[in-house]
């Protein structure tokens, strides 16, 4: 879905204050590099360089493509020797105004993308969790999905000490984690594996205990004019709505719950022994969504907050 120019700078920030009042935490892609990503996009930052700008139909999210160009922009940006002055973009102005208007663009875009990280289409994290009889690592796999919704996939995950020089993990003597090209493969390939069976595949395949496994997304972000599915109260197209979801699969969690209107639970699903199960959805609405919003997500009116762009 292209969005008309008039549009682009509202939809963005609209998104924008839905993050903010939604506050993501950890489990979630950094905050601050999406906010910056879209601030990328905005047109009062790189005019109309990074266009069309597209909404995903299924998800309103900002789409994959859209999205990628920003951060071929922040490659180009951080190889660049330098930037041209003023008086070379006036010459080449003067030159060809459609190419000095271009220039100028990507001078603005670049100024802020060499000072501000925006999100990865793909990036796999590791870090020392915890050492001594067991070594722990967090593993975080972020990603934008083909539908433009912003996942990470994280968990923890411990073995014997000495462990990780079999595991697709290399630990330095300064203690920085270097993570294999397979174990990146390995999660993106079951990204959307439902997380029970996830563990199972992810023990077996490392030889470790996952201690913790967790899958968040933001998004989808509608609003009018995008058709929302089938199942979803006409009433929520009438204004912005912005998910934030969590499924977190953990030792630490003693009894599982689920608050997610969205997904039914699933039947018969068998955790794995001494494991908890906590879904979760919450939601960013303008206003007028407030009501309908609080009353499809039942008992679960707590998990709405107001956005207001």
């Amino acid at each position: 879905m292209e969005l008309a120019p008039a549009r682009v700078g509202p939809y963005l920030r609209a998104l924008q204050a839905g993050l903010h009042a939604l506050a993501p935490n950890a489990d979630h892609v950094p905050l601050q590099r999406a906010l910056d990503h879209l601030q990328a996009l905005d047109p009062a930052v790189s005019g109309q360089l990074l266009g069309p700008a597209e909404a995903d139909e299924r998800s309103g999210m900002p789409s994959f493509l859209w999205m990628e160009r920003a951060i071929s922009e922040q490659a180009l940006a951080r190889d660049a020797d330098g930037e041209m002055d003023d008086q070379e973009l006036a010459r080449a102005g003067r030159l060809n105004p459609e190419l000095g208007q271009r220039l100028a663009w990507r001078r603005s875009l670049h100024r802020f993308l060499r000072v501000r990280q925006v999100l990865a289409a793909s990036e796999l994290s590791a870090a020392l969790k915890r050492q001594g009889q067991r070594t722990t690592f967090a593993i975080a796999l972020d990603r934008i999905s083909p539908v433009g919704s912003w996942m990470r996939l994280g968990l923890d995950v411990s073995g014997p000490a000495g462990w990780e020089a079999s595991a697709p993990l290399v630990l330095d003597e300064l203690g920085r984690v270097r993570a294999a090209a397979s174990l990146k493969h390995l999660l993106m390939r079951h990204s959307l594996t439902p997380l029970c069976a996830l563990h199972a595949q992810l023990e077996d395949a490392l030889d470790a205990r996952v201690e913790r496994l967790a899958r968040s997304l933001a998004g989808p972000f509608w609003f009018s004019g995008l058709p929302l599915p089938a199942d979803v109260p006409d009433e929520l197209g009438n204004g912005l709505l912005l998910h934030l979801s969590s499924q977190v699969l953990s030792q630490d969690i003693t009894g599982s719950v689920h608050r997610d209107p969205w997904l039914p639970p699933v039947i018969g699903e068998r955790l794995p022994q001494g494991y908890g199960l906590y879904r979760e959805r919450r939601f960013a609405a303008s206003p007028a969504l407030l009501e309908a919003c609080r009353f499809w997500g039942g008992d679960f009116e707590s998990l709405v907050v107001p956005l207001s762009p």
